[in-house]
């Protein structure tokens, strides 16, 4: 029920809000270098998530919450283009909210290292969010796996929910898209993700922990590769490039074949949680493989590197 409502919602909102940035002229431009889709697309994308999402927050008062606060502030920035720092110092503000409905503030260590967590997401789903059909279909493998990882009904419904909004957007989103997410709808689905990890994390072991992080894995792994590549070649890491992992494939392979690429790299990764489910020693074995695994992908798409 949680995925058709979803799905259905997020197909009407998507389809809705798209003619809404049509009309009103919010569209991306191309600019042949870090925008070079060959035609103005319409993102508003992300309020149609939202519309596909929300029935299934109305639960939990902080997700709803936070969800809304981070949907504003993605449109801001598409709309108004929010500086760096002001965006970090509300993402921070968004990541408190959560860690203190999950987590908790009593452990200051354990405490700050959920609030570079979510932070370190929001801005690594983000980061995705580069090419057609990526960003929502990776969320929505991420959203499936949740779901029969997670306890609580709560959180079965959202992980449901997210899925279910995805795959609306992705009609729309697949190669070549119609509609971008834009920062909103990335924005929205990392704080989604958040909470579904923290809400199983309070009193996690070190194997549910690895379970519930390798759903994750390909954003962190990109994030990681961006920055280190930046700080080496010492241009800024708030500054956007080319070079991200579906960048590198789909110039070598174009543009559906890199998604196709992506989404089973990702998958593989998604596999490694049910390898770690409830035993520690599988735990251990699933985080050396994934390690090597991305190890391999940094060096022969040479991540760190600039083509």
């Amino acid at each position: 029920m949680a995925f058709l409502l979803s799905f259905l919602l997020s197909l009407f909102g998507v389809w809705f809000f798209g003619r809404i940035a049509k009309r009103l002229n919010i569209v991306d431009r191309p600019d042949g270098v870090l925008k070079p889709h060959g035609r103005e697309t319409p993102y508003l994308g992300g309020l149609g998530i939202f519309v596909g999402v929300l029935p299934f927050l109305w639960n939990d008062t902080v997700v709803l919450l936070s969800a809304s606060i981070v949907l504003a502030l993605g449109l801001m920035d598409d709309l108004f283009s929010i500086s760096p720092f002001s965006r970090l110092i509300a993402e921070f503000g968004i990541s408190l909210l959560l860690v203190w409905r999950f987590i908790g503030l009593d452990n200051l260590l354990v405490s700050a290292f959920w609030l570079f967590f979510v932070v370190v997401l929001i801005n690594s789903v983000n980061m995705m969010d580069g090419m057609d059909g990526l960003c929502g279909s990776l969320v929505a493998l991420s959203a499936l796996s949740y779901f029969f990882l997670v306890r609580g009904v709560f959180f079965e419904n959202l992980s449901l929910s997210l899925l279910g909004a995805s795959l609306g957007y992705l009609v729309f989103n697949f190669p070549p898209a119609r509609i971008f997410m834009g920062d909103a709808g990335s924005y929205l689905m990392a704080v989604l993700l958040s909470a579904i990890v923290l809400s199983q994390n309070r009193f996690a072991s070190f194997d549910t922990f690895l379970t519930m992080i390798f759903p994750l894995w390909i954003f962190f792994l990109d994030f990681l590769a961006s920055v280190l590549r930046r700080y080496r070649n010492k241009k800024s890491i708030f500054r956007g490039d080319r070079d991200h992992m579906y960048d590198k494939l789909s110039r070598r392979f174009g543009v559906k074949r890199a998604l196709f690429i992506m989404i089973a790299t990702h998958a593989v990764f998604c596999g490694f949680s049910f390898g770690a489910l409830g035993n520690i020693v599988m735990s251990v074995v699933t985080l050396v493989l994934a390690v090597v695994f991305s190890f391999v992908l940094i060096k022969g798409l040479r991540l760190l590197h600039y083509d």
